[in-house]
């Protein structure tokens, strides 16, 4: 069965397309959506991980943005058959490559600081994550993103989630979009030496939701590739 594990600002409906996808194909598919039955107020990433890692055993885990390393993560801790991470945020140790986004980021630490859940700016949303989208289109999704927790944005942001690549023992594969601004190819290609893992290039931004068959069938190639080495 494959696990879907939304980002900051997302939930478990932009997966929708992904599941009917692998539906189709007989594959068994469910999105976990990490806010619900939380205090956003005050969830953390632990809260995040531990959530995943309760519904992860024996199952492939793909992650999105900060899914991805929530993924990263529930594999060093919990039994799983894979993983997938897709524009993953970076572990410990390894940085956000965009300097100018991280100097537009520094207008939202006062809300963090207050400990304020919070959404960025469609200004700010439009130039880093939906940048490949039609501006009409950027708007509509722009509309359903969610405030995030300014705990678990914090810890996404100061780098603060550590890893230990050494107690993963399953297969790995990371994705990077050509024309992603958060999560450009060159920081998926570092996170994935991290893990000697495999990194696979599409076309597009860090917003995979709408156009997704190529991602899709990158996973599904993946699939058929753990199952053949059982």
């Amino acid at each position: 069965m494959l696990l879907f594990v939304h980002g900051m600002w997302g939930s478990s409906k932009q997966w929708n397309n992904y599941i009917n996808y692998f539906k189709e194909r007989n594959i068994k598919a469910e999105a976990i959506d990490l806010k619900e039955n939380m205090d956003i107020k005050k969830v953390s990433m632990a809260d995040y991980i531990k959530k995943v890692s309760s519904m992860a055993d024996k199952k492939i885990l793909v992650g999105h943005s900060m899914g991805g390393l929530i993924v990263q993560k529930v594999a060093e801790m919990v039994n799983v058959k894979g993983i997938v991470a897709i524009a993953s945020a970076p572990p410990k140790g390894i940085k956000f490559k965009n300097k100018s986004m991280k100097i537009h980021s520094l207008k939202y630490l006062p809300q963090i600081l207050l400990k304020k859940p919070f959404k960025p700016s469609y200004g700010f949303i439009k130039k880093y994550l939906l940048n490949c989208i039609d501006d009409k289109i950027a708007r509509e999704i722009y509309e359903k993103l969610a405030y995030e927790s300014p705990i678990v944005s914090y810890e996404i942001f100061m780098n603060k989630i550590d890893v230990d690549e050494r107690k993963i023992k399953t297969s790995i594969l990371f994705m990077a979009g050509k024309e992603d601004r958060i999560a450009p190819p060159e920081l998926e290609e570092e996170i994935a030496k991290k893990y000697n893992a495999k990194l696979t290039l599409y076309n597009g931004c860090h917003w995979i939701f709408d156009n997704y068959r190529e991602i899709a069938e990158n996973i599904m190639k993946f699939i058929i590739e753990i199952e053949g080495k059982e």
